[in-house]
């Protein structure tokens, strides 16, 4: 689906203990990788009409006719640049819910998803989560909220981070990313079934993936009306 406007988003991370994902088991997952169908040529099958026969025409007197001036080929300055988005086709998306209530949690998933709002992901090259986020503590913005310890909800810095990597690695695997590192909560979440969730740490566990696509993609994330949505873009 294509991602609709979003909110200025904030970068940031996503902690365990501080930002409401404890993990459990470490769960590598392998999705198959596609590239998009590319149109094929089919050769002509018609075959050419027979010539039809010439019947004699009158001569005219010749006319003046104006020189045609020969064709300049145009040069890379005057080609107007393409805008990048326009050129961008959406492989995948995922949407996750969360309560608007909650100012703090929602503050915190704004700065996340603006903090990986824009990446781009080359061919071969691995993404992480936590690198890219970074640390998600009072310094950078993040404010307290619900997150996990030892399986026990707990009051602490950066609560909400690991819905925005749960967004993006169900995204980043239906656009067939290669998932190199994914992590369980400690307990059930509301935003995700066991399995489809990334429970994330700064310093500690992480999300990564791999683009083994032949060509770059794009990571868009977007936070509006109590809806988080991420997809992965085709550059």
């Amino acid at each position: 689906m294509p991602i609709r406007k979003f909110l200025p988003l904030i970068p940031a991370a996503a902690i365990l203990l501080v930002a409401g994902c404890s993990q459990t088991t470490n769960t590598p997952v392998v999705t198959t990788r596609h590239t998009p169908n590319m149109p094929t040529q089919q050769a002509p099958t018609d075959t050419p009409p027979s010539p039809t026969p010439t019947r004699s025409i009158p001569s005219s007197p010749p006319r003046s006719v104006p020189p045609v001036p020969p064709t300049q080929p145009t040069s890379q300055a005057t080609i107007p640049a393409i805008n990048p988005a326009a050129t961008q086709k959406e492989i995948a998306s995922h949407e996750t819910q969360f309560n608007t209530n909650e100012k703090s949690r929602n503050k915190n998933i704004s700065l996340a998803a603006k903090a990986i709002h824009g990446q781009v992901v080359q061919p071969g090259e691995v993404f992480s989560y936590n690198q890219t986020v970074g640390p998600t503590n009072e310094k950078r913005g993040y404010e307290k909220s619900t997150v996990y310890v030892e399986g026990e909800k707990k009051q602490g810095v950066g609560g909400g981070v690991c819905q925005v990597s749960t967004t993006l690695f169900n995204a980043a695997q239906e656009a067939g990313m290669t998932i190199l590192e994914r992590h369980d909560h400690s307990r059930p979440v509301t935003y995700a079934q066991s399995g489809k969730e990334a429970a994330t740490s700064y310093g500690g566990i992480d999300f990564k993936f791999k683009n083994e696509k032949p060509y770059p993609v794009v990571i868009h994330a977007a936070v509006k009306d109590g809806e988080v949505e991420v997809a992965i873009m085709w550059k």
